[in-house]
């Protein structure tokens, strides 16, 4: 619990939200650490790009890889999900995840999540990710694991005609033929800075090797534009701008909330931006009351859980909320002195519906050439 307590004070300072002379101290050896980092990106991509360092082409008729330049918190899951429900009813698809601090990851081989039926692992084993992703897409096949070569043939073996990897940018020894990169439209860099000192990942230049670009939180037009101004320094590739919307939200049973207008509401997540949950709230028309705030894929604790949703009961909170991919962490026996529900958001399209919809024909045509 105290890495923890120290991640999510690292995380603070690289978002200025700690500030004073620890903080500035804190930053100025993160930046040492970070110029580290950054060299070792900056070679083993130079090795990549002159062909240094050697490729695996999975053998199937397409690979699309969906990732990012910076850590955590763009939204590449919700867009691989829409991505996979645009080929699943047309093809065996596979998707391939890490299962991030889970311990599917430590696992020295590739697990099967779904073998087309649904999750066979609960998320506290496989993560809350790939978790998420086999249980919207019960007829994908969804294998959890680091090694991503290994799991690209089992899926070969299953029969999948297409593989989507998530969070696939910096995995580059495996091939792909579309790369798809995920930006956060309210802070496209990473704090400007590569971890740990802020969220980079990779250079800004990576940006060139998109053949399609995807904007989260692109709330309207003027944002739109302004960040599109940015990223065109760096690619051509076509940009689409989506917004997270609330599609519902239904209690632990499955039973739908009609409203949260005028609720007075107590919240708990593990995210990277729990900001973002915030806000998505209060746009429902709720009070928040009380935050239990975790950070990102850090488990719930049920006992402290517990005591938050006493203390909420006794401020007059009428109802809990987290996110979907916090609702995958617990079984079907959670149960809490107060009543709790999850919001089921999806993306849409606010600009560049046409590009979208172009991508999507453009890898349809090339399985057909394939098959």
């Amino acid at each position: 619990m105290k890495s923890k307590r120290f991640e999510k004070y690292f995380v603070e300072v690289i978002k200025n939200h700690r500030t004073g002379f620890f903080a500035t101290v804190v930053k100025f050896f993160l930046r040492i650490f970070s110029w580290c980092f950054q060299s070792v990106v900056v070679m083993r991509n130079w090795a990549f790009d002159r062909g240094w360092l050697r490729r695996f082409y999975p053998p199937v008729p397409l690979v699309i890889s969906v990732g990012n330049i910076v850590a955590g918190g763009t939204g590449k899951t919700p867009v691989t999900l829409m991505l996979a429900k645009e080929f699943s009813p047309l093809m065996n698809l596979a998707i391939l995840s890490r299962g991030y601090r889970s311990n599917s990851e430590r696992s020295s081989a590739p697990i099967w999540l779904s073998k087309g039926d649904g999750p066979m692992h609960p998320a506290s084993f496989c993560g809350d990710e790939p978790f998420l992703l086999a249980n919207n897409l019960p007829k994908s096949f969804v294998i959890v694991g680091k090694d991503r070569h290994k799991a690209s043939i089992m899926a070969a073996k299953a029969g999948a005609k297409m593989i989507i990897m998530d969070d696939g940018m910096q995995h580059r020894h495996l091939a792909r033929d579309f790369e798809i990169v995920v930006m956060n439209a309210r802070d496209l860099f990473g704090q400007g800075y590569f971890l740990p000192r802020g969220f980079l990942r990779e250079r800004r230049s990576s940006l060139g090797r998109a053949d399609l670009i995807v904007l989260n939180h692109a709330e309207n037009m003027e944002i739109f534009d302004q960040c599109r101004a940015q990223i065109v320094q760096y690619s051509k590739a076509p940009i689409v701008g989506m917004q997270m919307q609330v599609v519902g939200v239904f209690d632990f049973k499955g039973e739908k909330v009609e409203s949260l207008q005028g609720k007075r509401v107590g919240i708990f997540c593990s995210i990277a931006y729990p900001e973002y949950f915030e806000n998505t709230v209060k746009n429902e028309g709720a009070e928040i009351i009380s935050k239990h705030i975790l950070a990102d894929h850090q488990h719930f604790d049920l006992h402290a859980l517990d005591i938050f949703a006493h203390n909420c009961l006794k401020q007059g909170v009428e109802i809990l909320l987290c996110t979907e991919k916090d609702k995958v962490k617990f079984t079907d026996s959670f149960q809490l002195c107060l009543p709790a529900a999850w919001l089921q958001i999806e993306l849409k399209i606010q600009k560049g519906e046409e590009e979208w919809q172009s991508f999507i024909a453009s890898a349809k045509d090339r399985v057909e050439k394939c098959v």
